[in-house]
């Protein structure tokens, strides 16, 4: 199917990682966060005004940001381990607060962003504990290549609606 969108993508809709709905993220969305490619210049006796070529030395990495600001125990747990307490309902976190699975970010425009193999790390707490503001856990989403190879990411027109990214076809 041709993409009958007008090609601009925004606003965030849903966010699934590992198939679930991981809660509300704060209303910054998801903020870029990679690293450009890094390049070394080569340098000749023979010329003096620049270099005569450059090498890329790093592919740089793409990446994203977010918050999440609906801190229930469920959401944690899927997004980065830990365990929620059968009583209380109360999380108590990992030693390492990082996962990994397909991720799959649903926009307003209709546009879904499809991550086969992201890799989502705690980024510290977010916003204060005051009553201008909510709580968040920040985290990190990295675009990791996936082991069968492939793209690390994707992006679904709406005309081309797939499924999610972890789902089976």
């Amino acid at each position: 199917m041709a993409d009958k969108s007008n090609g601009i993508i925004y606003g965030v809709a849903e966010v699934k990682f590992k198939e679930k709905v991981i809660g509300y993220i704060d209303e910054q969305g998801m903020q870029p966060a990679g690293n450009a490619p890094s390049f070394m210049d080569v340098h000749a006796a023979q010329v003096q005004d620049g270099p005569v070529d450059s090498i890329m030395t790093n592919p740089g990495s793409d990446a994203f940001t977010f918050n999440l600001i609906q801190l229930k125990a469920e959401n944690l747990v899927d997004v980065i381990g830990g365990t929620k307490g059968a009583a209380d309902d109360s999380w108590t976190p990992p030693a390492v607060m990082m996962g990994t699975g397909p991720m799959d970010i649903k926009t307003h425009s209709g546009h879904t962003f499809t991550i086969p193999n992201a890799r989502v790390s705690k980024n510290g707490l977010q916003n204060g504990l005051n009553m201008s503001n909510v709580l968040a856990f920040g985290f990190r989403v990295d675009m990791m290549k996936p082991a069968t190879g492939g793209e690390r990411y994707k992006i679904v027109p709406p005309a081309d609606a797939a499924p999610d990214a972890g789902a089976e076809a």
